[in-house]
């Protein structure tokens, strides 16, 4: 299998033996014009995950409208990592849950903080609270919204996975926008019904199998079983972003409906495109 620079240099061989033999001579500027064209395709090809997949991993990609929201009613964002935490005690399936609710808490709390939305973050590990403000401080830095860090607090709940179920049956406080995301077992029930009582937008996400009809049926957008750890792959940073990718995408469709559409001509006789294209057949 050949290495990527064989393939380029291969690549730019056959782009000068086209340029040579065809009876079109490029000036400078229409040459330089269609080789960026080639290394943009290539770099498309050559990142097919992040260019081409433009899922709405649970409706996290629209966040930010939830933000909007949540700032016109004038109430808080609520992130909760689940009942496990990353503690000794926690079993390893458990504590990596709530690892990777991390990345989905900077993404939310920094659309929380471009809003100017309060964030609210739900624990019930002191180390885990400890990252979660962490992950927060770094949303602000990112926005250069420093002022509005005093706004957004971690609420450690108390240890246990029940702590989470009794804050459900106790808590008078609805937000505006809810996560939930980490592992949750019995407790998830209760925890997303309280989530989901007021709340104009619902996001949950945990790997637990055994809890999926409850994810289910809290509404919203759920990840379920390894979405949570996909997820963050999959978000894009801003709007514009995903607009970029999606261009590219409908770009290669294009290109590619045109090489098929090239294909018919030729094998049926009505159009040499390859010659035609080139300057050395005829159309």
């Amino acid at each position: 299998m050949p290495s990527p620079a064989e393939v380029l240099g291969r690549l730019a061989r056959f782009v000068g033996d086209l340029l040579g033999s065809s009876s079109l001579r490029f000036e400078i500027g229409p040459t330089l014009v269609v080789l960026g064209v080639l290394l943009v395709l290539l770099q498309l090809v050559a990142r097919p995950i992040s260019r081409w997949v433009t899922s709405d991993a649970a409706g996290l990609a629209g966040v930010g409208r939830a933000m909007a929201l949540a700032a016109e009613s004038g109430t808080d964002a609520v992130v909760s990592l689940g009942g496990a935490g990353v503690t000794r005690a926690t079993d390893a399936h458990g504590r990596l849950q709530t690892l990777a609710a991390l990345p989905l808490l900077g993404h939310v709390a920094r659309a929380a903080a471009r809003s100017g939305v309060p964030l609210r973050v739900l624990t019930n590990d002191p180390i885990a609270a400890v990252m979660a403000a962490a992950t927060v401080d770094a949303a602000h830095a990112s926005t250069d919204t420093p002022e509005r860090q005093g706004r957004s607090r971690i609420v450690m709940v108390g240890e246990g996975r029940s702590t989470i179920a009794a804050l459900a049956m106790t808590a008078r406080a609805r937000p505006a926008a809810a996560f939930a995301v980490g592992s949750m077992r019995e407790e998830a029930l209760l925890h997303l019904d309280w989530l989901r009582g007021g709340a104009q937008s619902m996001a949950a996400a945990s790997a637990e199998a055994a809890q999926a009809p409850s994810l289910l049926l809290s509404g919203g957008g759920v990840l379920i079983g390894p979405e949570p750890f996909q997820a963050i792959a999959d978000l894009r940073t801003d709007v514009e972003e995903r607009t970029m990718v999606m261009a590219a995408n409908r770009l290669i469709g294009l290109a590619a409906a045109l090489i098929v559409v090239g294909s018919i001509l030729a094998l049926t006789g009505v159009l040499d495109l390859a010659g035609f294209l080139a300057g050395t057949g005829r159309g």
